[in-house]
């Protein structure tokens, strides 16, 4: 009896794992895929299926269509829904930016793409990492066409700013070596950007600070397991005591407003520690979403 039930075992486990792999190998073409020409340049984006409302995706930083991040996220909706995915400008199949980019421009191209390509609002707006600012801003400009929102463990709305806050060099003593890296860092900010997406994030972070929130909007706020960042009690070595108590105290600030954004809130956790939620753990961004659509279906 026990090596008939190991028997039916071992069939299940095969039979499952089977079914597991055919899935994962299941190819989706996109109905849409096209460069869209938004004026001065072309930006490219695909979308899958049909449905409303949309989902759109904004990946992270330095994230591209052709990365296949969200495979496992689109192979699961696209029958119900349609999802899209783009690249922005300096990205993937995307041309370059030309002259001064920020994520108003950022914003502008996206307003501009979804609705050359005829993807109908409202929206349900999903975003990873970076891709967290795109949405907080495209909700201010166009809050009609926004319906809910799921943010994948993203960076914190402020983080930037926060991130040049922490020196106060009027009322601070610095190290020669401390000084050198404010110095390097304000430099940085004042200067024409160096990040791989040439978004020049002085700027546009006065566009975050100055954007509204959610309202009663749907809103899940999906974090990594371990993301929530608990500093050390202690001054460590090598860092300012006034600068080390500004960075926990922006952070609290920053991590308090990002969890505060809509009165129809959700937070939750994922069991991976990775960034890449979508990548490593694709059946929770999956659920959070369809809790999404089932809230405004209601």
């Amino acid at each position: 009896m026990i090596r008939k039930m190991g028997y039916l075992i071992c069939i299940f486990v095969i039979a499952f794992n089977a079914y597991t792999y055919t899935y994962s190998k299941e190819q989706i073409k996109p109905n849409i895929t096209t460069s869209v020409n938004i004026g001065k340049i072309n930006i490219y984006i695909e979308c899958f299926g049909k449905g409303s409302p949309s989902i759109i995706i904004n990946g992270g930083f330095g994230g591209s269509v052709s990365n296949g991040e969200w495979e496992a996220v689109i192979k699961s909706l696209y029958k119900k829904n349609q999802v899209c995915i783009y690249d922005r400008a300096n990205l993937g199949q995307s041309d370059k930016s030309i002259g001064h980019y920020d994520l108003g421009t950022i914003v502008e191209h996206q307003n501009l793409l979804l609705k050359k390509v005829g993807i109908q609002s409202p929206y349900l707006m999903v975003g990873h990492s970076y891709g967290a600012y795109p949405i907080k801003l495209f909700n201010h400009l166009y809050p009609e066409k926004v319906a809910a929102i799921l943010l994948v463990d993203p960076s914190l709305y402020g983080q930037f700013k926060s991130h040049i806050n922490k020196w106060d060099p009027e009322n601070d003593n610095y190290d020669a070596e401390t000084q050198k890296k404010m110095e390097e860092e304000l430099a940085r900010w004042q200067g024409p950007p160096v990040n791989n997406e040439k978004i020049n994030m002085r700027t546009s972070s006065k566009l975050i600070a100055n954007s509204d929130g959610f309202g009663e909007k749907p809103y899940v706020l999906l974090w990594a397991r371990d993301a929530i960042w608990e500093p050390e009690k202690n001054v460590p070595d090598g860092w300012n005591p006034a600068v080390w108590e500004r960075i926990k105290n922006s952070y609290s600030s920053d991590l308090a407003g990002i969890q505060n954004l809509s009165s129809n809130t959700k937070i939750t956790f994922a069991k991976t520690p990775e960034h890449y939620i979508h990548k490593y753990e694709p059946e929770i961004v999956i659920n959070e979403i369809n809790y999404l659509l089932t809230k405004l279906e209601k």
